[in-house]
């Protein structure tokens, strides 16, 4: 396992500090953030392959936090058994596109990525009518799986197939339903890296304490949830995202 970079000086430390409580109360506030914007701005600081393996443990926690606090939909699982096992085939096409693929292309992909959760997010409708189309179920949990095995971030081919089967159940099944979906890669993630020998006694550590933060920001962001205005924070979030996104891609050029 090649090692990871040297004592982190006090600043770019204190930042990964603050990025992580923050990913926690975008997610404690708005419902998603913890891998895409931890991921976002944390590979600004650091090498991308540790930060993505590191974040497997406050991404996969996060989740089961979320799953322990709105209860999991046996129901609802068993009836979109398919879209939920075909994750785990994904995640270990993610892992091991993490693996092997050069930096500057998970550079280049996550930038892609982004910029396609944000148009999603701008044309939702336009998403909804595409997820109707026979066979998305299957593609839809391959796509998650590889996502979420390669990035911890699986937001646009999950939340319109699960959103359209729940708009008629309560909110809690469609959190749930989310929730199961991040987390099921992960699962798969960390032996999967663990196997490999990417995953050893420092990252352990590193990630329980990234955990830390994280959970420690989820809660924070479920306190002020009712004090936010939540269009304008949102806004500013995707902001923020898109000048990642240029900033990633620029990492990828250069």
């Amino acid at each position: 396992m090649p090692p990871l970079p040297p004592l982190t000086p006090i600043v770019p430390l204190l930042l990964a500090v603050s990025i992580l409580v923050l990913a926690g109360f975008i997610k404690g506030t708005l419902g998603f953030g913890v891998g895409l914007v931890s991921a976002t701005l944390l590979l600004q600081l650091f090498p991308a392959k540790p930060t993505l393996m590191i974040l497997v443990l406050p991404i996969g926690l996060s989740e089961v936090g979320l799953l322990v606090t709105t209860g999991i939909s046996w129901r609802f699982l068993r009836a979109h058994a398919a879209f939920f096992l075909l994750l785990i085939p994904g995640a270990i096409l993610g892992v091991l596109g993490l693996l092997v693929v050069s930096t500057t292309a998970l550079y280049t992909v996550l930038s892609g990525y982004i910029i396609v959760f944000l148009v999603m997010q701008r044309y939702e409708s336009r998403a909804y009518n595409f997820v109707q189309r026979p066979g998305y179920g299957i593609a839809s949990g391959v796509a998650t799986g590889i996502l979420g095995g390669g990035f911890g971030a699986a937001g646009p081919p999950a939340v319109p197939y699960l959103y359209l089967h729940t708009r008629d159940q309560p909110r809690s099944v469609f959190v749930s339903g989310m929730a199961a979906a991040f987390v099921v890669p992960q699962i798969v993630r960390l032996p999967a890296l663990i196997v490999a020998g990417r995953f050893g006694v420092r990252k352990f550590i590193l990630g329980g304490v990234a955990a830390i933060l994280v959970l420690t920001g989820l809660a924070l962001g479920s306190c002020f949830r009712p004090h936010i205005p939540n269009d304008i924070f949102e806004v500013v979030v995707k902001g923020v995202l898109l000048l990642m996104a240029g900033q990633l891609m620029i990492n990828a050029i250069v």
